[in-house]
């Protein structure tokens, strides 16, 4: 933006055959070098901190692979929505074994892929382009690592660069159950950086999805004090204190820099750490019933926050149920959260799939997502009866193996 001076401004006014009183001028000039003040206050507060290169995270998603006939029911249902494109042409020479999944994500899109095996090992082919024809696409071929089948992928979108890892695993869902193959997707990034403030030097990094930061799943960890333990801060927390005082935090988009922007004074987060209390929030089920989760009726309960949309989150709906109905009610309850915008779709779903645990709704930027920090699903708190929480966790494949560790360490069977 162009400051010009008072007798700029007056000069031009003159010139132009404006009639304006010599004293509009002066007025326009001086909004002018107030604009031009106000904006050297805001750059002054505001400070920048540099990150070094990305590296992988260990966040992982785990995608259960699909024989053709439950692909065509994901299909049926995904391929409406224009970010999820489907497979429609498959590679030649593919071998009976092959199997299906979705989950690898490009840009704004849920792409797919395809899992083979031939006498060499596993090979995957991927929907790169995003068109859902694989009928030319070159497979990849999974490298044993210590044991393990894995391909890393550069991914190139626009100007963003990151690194997606397929790795196959033998996967048990509870003990003395057949193993199944599952395949493991590392698609988080994260760059580390350090804040000096007031003599301090803070670690912190930030955490990334598809190449992407400062967006809706993505995270920055601070060790505040320096105890070498960080603390995890949403997109929707906005604010952080440090060093005795508040400031706004802004991630660069491909997370290069962190900038802090000192702001009012506001007093510390509820931290939702494993053996603090869970904030007293309050939801309404579908029969209008109001739930204080804080106060649970059974010795362990489990709040999911989930949405039928989310693929993930139906893939652990089956070990869930069967958790569920093993164990008594005063031993284990669950209460789901689902964020789905229609109520006729997840009554639907909860006919469909015989749920008779307690469901409420809420949508995703209800007070209960906003205070729990929810920025992505299937998100999970496992509560003590006085609301106490004893794990947290994101993401699905593992949660039974979870709660079963919990109720193992409380004696609950």
């Amino acid at each position: 933006m162009e400051i010009l001076t008072m007798e700029e401004i007056t000069l031009n006014s003159r010139n132009s055959g404006s009639h304006s009183p010599p004293h509009v001028s002066f007025h326009v000039s001086m909004c002018a070098l107030l604009f031009f003040l106000l904006s050297l206050a805001i750059s002054a507060s505001a400070q920048t901190f540099y990150t070094g290169a990305p590296e992988m995270a260990s966040a992982s998603v785990l995608a259960f692979p699909l024989d053709s006939a439950a692909y065509q029911r994901y299909a049926d249902s995904a391929g409406k929505y224009p970010n999820q494109p489907v497979i429609l042409k498959l590679p030649a020479g593919l071998s009976p074994e092959h199997r299906f999944g979705y989950n690898f994500v490009v840009g704004e899109q849920n792409r797919g892929w395809i899992l083979d095996r031939d006498a060499k090992g596993y090979l995957l082919y991927l929907d790169f382009k995003g068109d859902g024809d694989l009928s030319r696409a070159a497979p990849v071929r999974l490298h044993d690592e210590s044991g393990t089948p894995r391909a890393d992928i550069p991914i190139e979108d626009g100007d963003t660069r990151w690194t997606c890892r397929f790795q196959v695993e033998q996967w048990r869902p509870k003990a003395g159950a057949p193993e199944q193959t599952v395949v493991r997707i590392f698609d988080s990034t994260r760059r580390s950086g350090v804040i000096e403030l007031a003599g301090r030097k803070i670690p912190f990094v930030l955490s990334g999805l598809h190449g992407r930061y400062g967006i809706l799943g993505t995270d920055v960890s601070f060790d505040r004090d320096g105890s070498g333990k960080s603390e995890t801060y949403k997109l929707s927390d906005r604010w952080v204190n440090l060093a005795g005082k508040t400031y706004e935090f802004h991630e660069d988009p491909l997370g290069a820099s962190l900038t802090l922007r000192q702001t009012d004074s506001r007093a510390d987060r509820p931290s939702l750490d494993n053996g603090t209390p869970i904030p007293d929030i309050e939801l309404t089920d579908l029969q209008g019933k109001t739930h204080q989760i804080r106060a649970n009726p059974a010795e362990v309960t489990l709040i999911e926050f989930w949405a039928t949309s989310c693929g993930p989150c139906r893939a652990e709906m089956p070990a869930l149920k069967t958790l569920y109905e093993r164990l008594p009610r005063t031993r284990f309850e669950i209460l789901g959260v689902s964020s789905d915008e229609s109520l006729g779709t997840l009554r639907k779903f909860l006919a469909e799939f015989a749920v008779s645990w307690t469901e409420c709704r809420e949508v995703d930027e209800g007070p209960a997502h906003q205070i729990l920090r929810i920025d992505a699903i299937p998100a999970y708190f496992l509560l003590a009866k006085d609301g106490e929480i004893l794990d947290h966790w994101v993401g699905s494949g593992d949660s039974v193996k979870r709660i079963d560790a919990v109720l193992a360490a409380r004696g609950v069977h």
